[in-house]
């Protein structure tokens, strides 16, 4: 296809085929599909292109094969996502053919090209190109959080900008040339924290309901708040720019041992587990490999120490190293008992690291654990008092981290200090 582009009636394509199969196929159609559904076709008369055959000598007709096809299209049947067949057929074009597919020429097409927040405002550009446009003359900004509920929404009106960059890529979207716009919003205090979608609508209603396009943005993670000063230990951290290490991938736990989250409704985590080995004694790859001997009995995805993050288990798939039903919602890593201040201080950083780099993998957002099973961030011992039901009766890392943070810090640290350096983490992703 060497042209795609909108006519008063429909589409209008320029191009070439060529193929061997058309010895005994001489008919040449194009067929204009919707979302893999048929909605017209037409049939081409083929002209020279002296151009293919210099390319393509070899296949037979190569020096007629352009073409200049029209569709005539009911706009409200193009709304999906366009592909041009190109055909070759005999005297019927339904039966014993050879076909060519073109790209996908989207019908809904935009993009937020600058998000940028500040502690009060966003301020937010860029385009939607849409062939459903007609007759849609309102356009707004709609918020939504990561459970797709509505948290704030206003009208734009600084639309119809110029974009003759769109236009040159979609020409086949009426308006496109006009498809730019620009809003500021004042941020209101439920969104602060919160990891967001910014939706923009196409509509006929004044409302901003109605008959609607919408365009959706990628996650967009609002004003998170931390605060590293209310706590000795991850002063340190600050203090002395102690940075995480990166994740090393050692997949020792067979990939079959377990399926997807069977706790939560779409298969994938929504909780990090914190735990910690109990064992004064044993280095990281002591226990990896105890781990890789007895998986069968209990495994986390991931273990950590000062100086390492090594990843033992994929973790799109379930670890057993808590109860259900933490197993089946959680991905669950393991703090090797280290010596030291600076060296505990560099693993509280690199087991913050990890939560925070699987948190954002999977969409969640730093929460602490709550008593009626919400929250992002748990404990082991979180675990054991809010929804093990007896299952489970582990208090890690409260010992650990009280032990290390007395020892070493003269203070003390809790999950809400982890959780602030996990906040911390998350937004410098």
């Amino acid at each position: 296809i060497d042209s795609f582009t909108k006519t008063d009636n429909g589409y209008n394509v320029k191009g070439w085929m060529v193929s061997d199969q058309s010895i005994n196929k001489s008919n040449a159609y194009l067929i204009l599909l919707n979302d893999g559904q048929e909605i017209a076709k037409t049939k081409v008369e083929l002209t020279d292109r002296p151009d293919v055959a210099k390319v393509y000598p070899s296949i037979y007709n190569s020096q007629k094969s352009g073409f200049n096809g029209e569709f005539k299209v009911d706009p409200a049947k193009a709304n999906g996502t366009l592909k041009v067949i190109m055909r070759f057929a005999g005297d019927d074009a339904n039966h014993n053919y050879s076909d060519q597919y073109s790209q996908d020429y989207p019908t809904n097409a935009g993009n937020f090209d600058n998000v940028h927040v500040t502690a009060s405002q966003v301020t937010l550009s860029g385009w939607h190109a849409s062939s459903q446009a007609a007759n849609k003359p309102y356009e707004w900004l709609i918020v939504l959080d990561n459970n797709g509920q509505e948290l704030y929404r206003q009208e734009i009106t600084d639309k119809g900008l110029g974009r003759n960059d769109v236009q040159n890529v979609y020409p086949y979207i009426e308006g496109a040339n006009k498809s730019g716009f620009q809003v500021t919003m004042n941020i209101p205090t439920k969104m602060q924290g919160h990891l967001v979608r910014f939706v923009h609508r196409l509509t006929d209603d004044k409302d901003g309901n109605g008959n609607f396009i919408d365009l959706s943005s990628n996650p967009v993670l609002v004003n998170l708040q931390y605060n590293l000063n209310a706590n000795g230990i991850n002063r340190y951290i600050l203090n002395n720019h102690i940075n995480h290490a990166t994740i090393t991938v050692n997949h020792v736990i067979p990939s079959d041992t377990t399926d997807v989250y069977s706790e939560t409704e779409d298969g994938k985590p929504n909780m990090v587990v914190v735990h910690e080995t109990a064992n004064p004694n044993d280095s990281i790859w002591g226990e990896i490999n105890y781990e890789k001997a007895h998986y069968n009995n209990a495994f986390v995805h991931a273990f950590v120490d000062g100086d390492q993050i090594i990843e033992i288990s994929p973790t799109d798939h379930e670890a057993w190293g808590a109860a259900y039903p933490a197993n089946g919602r959680a991905v669950q890593f393991e703090q090797v008992e280290v010596y030291g201040a600076n060296n505990f201080a560099r693993e509280l950083v690199n087991a913050a690291y990890y939560t925070a780099y699987k948190m954002n993998e999977y969409g969640m957002v730093p929460s602490l654990a709550q008593a009626n099973g919400t929250g992002t961030l748990w404990s082991h011992h979180n675990d054991t008092q809010y929804i093990a039901n007896g299952k489970t009766d582990h208090t890690d890392p409260d010992g650990y981290w009280t032990n290390r943070a007395s020892r070493y810090f003269g203070t003390s640290y809790t999950m809400k200090d982890f959780f602030e350096l996990v906040k911390y983490e998350y937004s410098h992703l």
